[in-house]
């Protein structure tokens, strides 16, 4: 596979993790609440509450996708999550895949939509989504993981094209 991957000059490997509507306005509303909230009060207590949430939340924010060396890295702040490529048994770009769902555990809309949710169609599955509507869904042994590339099309066609024969229809 890591042949294929170097053979595949044509092929775009590098994805943004665009932000939607949601997303900019329940990022930017949390993060200037808790800011205000810290601004009028007193002691040093607030102020380690609000920049750990938003830090936190920063840490775990969704920068990007990248496919490289047998694995699609999800791009973090400083750090990436990695799935291993071989892991990936179909890939398809399904808008608004995350439509009715509700997050079991993570974070909800500061810095994306990040963890574990359920919905009726997908059952229970892993997000790391910043757009709703961009959604790609990779099947893997482990379930379903949910991301948001910008260009979902074109982020289909690299898996494919790096995984050819690997991968079940979708």
């Amino acid at each position: 596979m890591k042949d294929k991957l170097n053979t595949m000059n044509d092929v775009r490997m590098t994805f943004k993790a665009p932000w939607d509507w949601l997303l900019i306005l329940m990022t930017s509303g949390v993060t200037l609440l808790l800011l205000g909230l810290d601004y009028y009060s007193t002691g040093i207590i607030p102020t380690l509450i609000t920049w750990s949430i938003i830090l936190g939340a920063l840490g775990f924010g969704i920068f990007g996708y990248h496919i490289e060396d047998e694995h699609l890295k999800i791009l973090r702040l400083g750090w990436s999550k990695d799935i291993e490529l071989s892991d990936i048994k179909s890939v398809a770009y399904k808008p608004y895949a995350m439509t009715g769902s509700v997050r079991t555990f993570g974070i909800g809309g500061l810095f994306g939509y990040v963890g574990y949710f359920r919905n009726s169609i997908l059952k229970s599955y892993k997000a790391y989504v910043t757009h709703r509507e961009k959604t790609v869904v990779l099947t893997t042994e482990e379930g379903e993981i949910v991301i948001s590339p910008d260009d979902p099309e074109a982020f289909v066609a690299s898996i494919k094209s790096v995984l050819g024969d690997h991968l079940v229809d979708s």
